[in-house]
C-alpha cells in the first residue's frame, strides 16, 4: 500500500543523520543495556486543556546502577481533533552513562520546550503521530545561556483486531544547533512496542528501543539496547 512506502521513506529520512554519522567511521565507545520505567499521568482539566506529568526512572541492566531520572511537566492545548500544541519543562538528572566500576558524578540539566503534535488517520486501525519539539537546554557545559535541540518523532500505531491491543513503531531524531555545538547529530531512537488498554483510565506498554547517542565527541557513539515499561494513567 502507498502509505507503507511513504512510512519507509520517512524512516530513511529520519535515520539519515545516524547512518551518516556511522558512515563517517565513529568509534563505538560502548554498547550496553538499559531499562526505562515510566509513569505518565494525564489530567484533562478543561475541554481543550490537559496537564501531563511524566516520571522516567532508568538503570543499567549490567550492574543495576542508577542511570537517569527524567521528570517532564507540560500543558497541552488541543487545536482540533488531530492537532495540539504544548509548553513544558524537564528536570533531568544523569548518572553513569555506561557500566563502570568507578562512581560517576551526577549532573543535572534543566530544559524548557515547545511542542506540536499531529495525528493522521490512515485506515480504521492505522494512524500516524508526528511530534515536533524544540528544547532549550540549560546545563553547566553550555557556553551560552542555553543550547538548542530539535526533535522529530514519527510513530505508526496499529490497533489489532482485538481493540485493547495496539502495536507501535517509531523513529525519533535529535539535532543540535547553536553556538559552539560539538555535533549537529545528537541521537537517534528506533522503537517497537505493544500496549494494552485495561480501561479508559489505564494503559500499559512494553517495548524495545535502540538508541545511538553522540558521546561528547563527534567521533564517539554510545549504542544502547533499551527495554521500556510505561504505565499511562488518565484522570
Amino acid at each position: 500500500m502507498k502509505w507503507l512506502y511513504c512510512f519507509w521513506w520517512y524512516l530513511c529520512f529520519l535515520g539519515w543523520p545516524t547512518f551518516r554519522a556511522l558512515a563517517q567511521g565513529p568509534e563505538l565507545l560502548d554498547r550496553h543495556g538499559v531499562l526505562w520505567n515510566r509513569y505518565y499521568l494525564t489530567w484533562s482539566f478543561r475541554p481543550k486543556w490537559s496537564f501531563h506529568q511524566e516520571v522516567d526512572y532508568r538503570f543499567l541492566t549490567a550492574t543495576g546502577t542508577w542511570h537517569q531520572l527524567v521528570i517532564h511537566t507540560h500543558v497541552h492545548y488541543r487545536l482540533h481533533a488531530n492537532a495540539e500544541i504544548a509548553l513544558g519543562a524537564t528536570r533531568m538528572e544523569n548518572g553513569d552513562p555506561k557500566p563502570s566500576k568507578n562512581p560517576y558524578p551526577h549532573r543535572i540539566e534543566w530544559r524548557t520546550f515547545q511542542e506540536a503534535q499531529f495525528w493522521t488517520p490512515l485506515l480504521p486501525s492505522f494512524s500516524f503521530n508526528h511530534r515536533y519539539r524544540v528544547e532549550q537546554r540549560f546545563s553547566a557545559k553550555t557556553s551560552g545561556p542555553f543550547a538548542w535541540r530539535a526533535r522529530y518523532r514519527i510513530q505508526l500505531n496499529w490497533t489489532t483486531p482485538k481493540p485493547a491491543w495496539t502495536v507501535h513503531l517509531a523513529n525519533e531524531v535529535f539535532l543540535n544547533w547553536g553556538h559552539e555545538i560539538v555535533s549537529i547529530f545528537d541521537q537517534n531512537r528506533i522503537y517497537v512496542g505493544v500496549s494494552h488498554t485495561f480501561s479508559p483510565h489505564l494503559r500499559a506498554e512494553v517495548g524495545y528501543m535502540v538508541q545511538w547517542q553522540q558521546a561528547g565527541q563527534p567521533d564517539l557513539l554510545y549504542v544502547r539496547d533499551i527495554g521500556r515499561l510505561s504505565v499511562f494513567h488518565q484522570l
